[in-house]
């Protein structure tokens, strides 16, 4: 009985104590929070018509959840070649609910045009880095695998390990495609 009271104090008491390294973790900003539909439209411009509503949404979805779990201060890999350690910035989300704060709704691609001039904007970042919203939707979705499978109108599926049984096999066509 005594051990267990003392257990119970011990959490509790860590439970008051401020941790800062902690902060870096929390999520402060409600992305997207009134401007999900802007979002939504700003997606149905700048990504491939051939995912239809539907498919555009669920990348939305997608996008949605990769800002709500970007982590800041996490260690970004190195890659080949490129022997320094790196952190992730800070969450662009704040940044981005300014930036769909700023846009016209319903979205038009001049808009569009014109956000990625005033951000001065000319390639498509290889993965998003918080620069802009639209160039970082962009990012997000024609360097994975579902933009991939799309072009190619085959299920690669690049990015998962399907290991080597049936690797001779040509990968499967897409269905419901048009």
């Amino acid at each position: 009985m005594l051990r267990r009271s003392v257990l119970q104090w011990l959490a509790a008491a860590a439970g008051t104590i401020p941790f800062p390294a902690l902060k870096a973790w929390a999520q402060t900003t409600n992305f997207p929070g009134k401007y999900g539909g802007t979002l939504r439209g700003l997606a149905a411009v700048v990504l491939p018509s051939e995912l239809g509503g539907a498919g555009t949404d669920q990348v939305v979805t997608k996008f949605e959840q990769w800002v709500r779990n970007y982590r800041p201060g996490a260690y970004i890999e190195p890659g080949y070649g490129f022997p320094r350690l790196r952190s992730k910035p800070v969450s662009p989300a704040a940044t981005y609910v300014v930036q769909l704060a700023a846009m016209r709704e319903p979205v038009t691609r001049e808009d569009v045009e014109a956000a990625l001039d005033k951000a001065n904007i000319k390639d498509l970042p290889r993965s998003p880095d918080g620069k802009h919203i639209v160039s970082d939707l962009m990012a997000f979705y024609f360097h994975g695998s579902d933009a991939s499978d799309l072009c190619y109108r085959a299920s690669i599926r690049r990015e998962d390990c399907r290991g080597l049984d049936g690797s001779e096999n040509p990968p499967p066509s897409l269905t419901g495609t048009a």
